[in-house]
């Protein structure tokens, strides 16, 4: 019986559910069965693991049925209705995108019972309360459209000739549409990206002339997610200024979920400068999204993921914060997977000891590090490059260098923009060895202007190694 499609069903209820479903199941509205009831009752005790052994479906059988003799089928068809009743159950339960789904219904039911002077006051007062509604999110414009449209039918009646209802009408449903085309074409450039493949998506460069030449809407979230877009779209660095000043200045009257995505988003383009272009100002913008983002409690919608909080500590340890790097460490620590949260301690806390100059201390934490995405494997073989080199372990650096080109050159799991960048750095830190070992000045000027025109032919910033190259070069005297 513990594997029945019911206790499935069951478990997933939370203590209050299972309570409004109590009253479902008591209702003779909806049920006149009292041995459903019954069967309802009895399986409510076992609620939430439903593991007792003493669950099983003879024993239920007989506190249903009292001394009748066990029959599989009667069993089992009570067992089936009671699923169905929770099955519709679930039906009534509000979930149909929005919580405005009562005052909507009595107002279809107003205007369907033709009481059009309660239909109109209903929707004055609905009116006047949408109106007090700070953040204006999707939830908003859609419940506001459907607000509209009733005023819409109810103003028919008085004015059937009036234009300027079907424009309200109108207006409310473009803002709505508006609003979620821009969060998908923002989604979709950001899978794209992230994945290097193509997405079908129909009437982007419309809606990007038509957002470059036109307002749109004053709504916070249509106004940031339009910048978005022109943001992915055009690289245009006055719209990320634009567009930070905006949600900074209007962040409550974002949604969490919309603030949330928006500052990824926002993150997203702050790395790119700093990774692909090597931008050093990014690394305080990333901070400042960041920071807003932890301060505000919106590092994640739900579990965090292990590079993101390792993200979140090489961001606000790169502009100079350790404190807060650490105050978020200790803050998040117990919410990462149990099986890595050793190696993302002890990455995160090299990261830091590397920054401050503790190079021994960052090369013991970071052997014991060993994460499952290659990507990850990566960044704790560069620091090890990184703090040999930086100890003056100039030979072990050598091998470390050759060992990682190899098992790279190797390697599927890696773009091919990941793995260039990567192979750039592991060669320039060999050229950057060859000029500390030189011994003849002008051999060691002519390598370093050789070093620095390879560090501008191309050389990409992931994970920060072109800035680190820069940095080392500018250390030999």
């Amino acid at each position: 019986m513990k594997n029945t499609k019911l206790i499935k069903l069951l478990k997933t209820f939370t203590v209050p559910e299972l309570k409004k479903f109590r009253d479902f199941v008591h209702s003779p509205y909806f049920n006149k069965n009292k041995n459903i009831i019954k069967l309802f009752d009895e399986l409510e005790k076992y609620h939430p693991g439903f593991d007792n052994e003493s669950l099983n479906e003879e024993a239920v059988y007989r506190k249903v049925f009292g001394s009748d003799t066990y029959d599989y089928f009667k069993i089992k068809n009570i067992i089936s209705d009671l699923y169905n009743l929770g099955i519709e159950y679930l039906k009534q339960h509000p979930n149909i995108y929005t919580d405005f789904y009562k005052e909507y219904n009595l107002l279809v039911e107003l205007r369907t019972r033709k009481l059009w002077s309660y239909h109109k006051k209903t929707i004055n007062s609905l009116e006047k309360k949408f109106d007090e509604i700070e953040v204006k999110d999707s939830i908003y414009l859609y419940d506001n459209y459907l607000l509209t449209m009733e005023s819409h039918l109810s103003n028919v009646l008085e004015k059937p000739n009036s234009i300027t209802m079907i424009q309200n009408e109108f207006n409310s449903f473009f803002e709505f549409s508006i609003l979620n085309i821009l969060k998908f074409y923002n989604l979709m450039m950001h899978i794209s990206k992230e994945n290097n493949i193509k997405m079908d998506m129909k009437m982007l460069d419309d809606v990007i002339n038509y957002s470059e030449n036109n307002g749109v809407s004053t709504n916070p979230s249509v106004v940031a997610y339009k910048y978005l877009v022109l943001l992915a779209a055009k690289r245009k660095e006055e719209y990320y200024f634009f567009l930070k000043k905006h949600f900074l200045e209007n962040f409550k009257k974002i949604s969490y979920e919309d603030a949330y995505y928006i500052n990824m988003y926002m993150t997203g383009y702050c790395t790119d400068k700093f990774n692909i272009n090597s931008e050093r100002k990014y690394i305080k913008e990333s901070y400042d999204m960041l920071k807003h983002s932890y301060l505000n409690n919106m590092v994640t919608l739900g579990e965090i993921l292990y590079p993101n909080f390792i993200n979140y500590v090489k961001i606000f340890t790169r502009a100079g914060d350790i404190a807060l790097a650490r105050d978020f460490m200790n803050d998040y620590r117990d919410k990462l997977p149990a099986k890595l949260s050793e190696s993302c301690l002890n990455f995160s806390n090299a990261y830091i000891m590397h920054y401050e100059g503790n190079f021994s201390k960052a090369l013991a934490l970071i052997s014991k590090v060993s994460f499952p995405w290659v990507i990850m494997k990566a960044q704790v073989k560069i620091m090890q490059i990184q703090l040999n080199y930086q100890l003056g372990y100039y030979e072990e650096t050598r091998e470390l260098v050759e060992y990682f080109r190899k098992s790279l050159t190797k390697e599927e799991n890696i773009s091919a923009d990941y793995k260039s960048s990567i192979l750039g750095f592991l060669k320039l830190t060999v050229m950057l060895i060859n000029i500390v070992q030189a011994t003849d000045r002008s051999s060691k000027e002519f390598e370093k202007k050789a070093m620095l025109n390879e560090l501008d032919r191309g050389q990409k910033n992931h994970f920060g190694i072109k800035f680190w190259l820069e940095d080392r070069l500018a250390e030999i005297k």
